[in-house]
């Protein structure tokens, strides 16, 4: 088919090119945004009476604050945690768009494990910062809850308890980045652009075979 030919029929059946064209620009109205997902992330440091989170933690009770936190961990652990050690430590960088994890931070690297961090790490995603505030927040809640719970179940004197530090919790957007929504538009019109051609054509072919089939009678 020649160019002039198709814009015949596209001046012919107008109509199906304004009501693709309509429908492709919707299209790409919705899809601007992109899908967002929110990551929120916070950290709990395990201490000794009477030390602060910036201070250097004593060599000779790191292993006992690294192992309460283990503890710590598997009391909270419902099953529902994700893990995301195996994954590089990132629920939006696996594709996770709706879940939580708790983690116990491995300094050894992907072929080997050390845990030398008297921490548990939480990350929770949803689909807005609302959310996923809340989530990280209340894992923080739970963590601080079952240091003092697994301690007073252990009959340690409150004085000497091991305390929590909390960070504030760090929300940040992980949805599409302009680039990958600027080139999901342009795969969309080009898509669209198509669609459109071919309807128009086959509109028109259609409603030509009637006619003929209609003198025929």
């Amino acid at each position: 088919m020649i160019p002039a030919e198709f814009f015949r029929e596209l001046a012919r059946r107008w109509y199906v090119a304004v009501v693709m064209i309509a429908a492709l620009a919707a299209a790409c109205v919705s899809l601007w945004p992109g899908q967002h997902v929110y990551s929120a992330r916070s950290a709990v440091t395990f201490l000794w009476p009477g030390s602060v989170s910036l201070s250097k933690v004593d060599d000779g009770g790191l292993a006992a604050l690294v192992n309460f936190a283990a503890m710590v961990r598997l009391a909270i652990d419902d099953g529902q945690a994700q893990e995301s050690a195996s994954f590089g430590g990132s629920l939006v960088g696996a594709g996770v768009r709706n879940g939580f994890t708790v983690v116990l931070p491995n300094s050894g690297g992907q072929w080997s494990s050390e845990y030398d961090q008297p921490r548990l790490t939480v990350e929770a995603v949803a689909a807005t910062p609302q959310a996923a505030t809340a989530k990280a927040e209340a894992l923080v809640d739970q963590i601080t809850t079952a240091a003092a719970d697994l301690q007073r179940r252990l009959a340690i004197p409150t004085q000497s308890f091991i305390s929590t530090s909390a960070a504030a919790v760090d929300v940040a957007d992980g949805g599409a980045s302009v680039g990958t929504r600027i080139r999901g538009e342009a795969a969309a019109l080009v898509i669209g652009v198509l669609l459109t051609c071919t309807a128009v054509v086959s509109v028109d072919r259609v409603a030509g075979l009637r006619r003929r089939g209609e003198k025929a009678r």
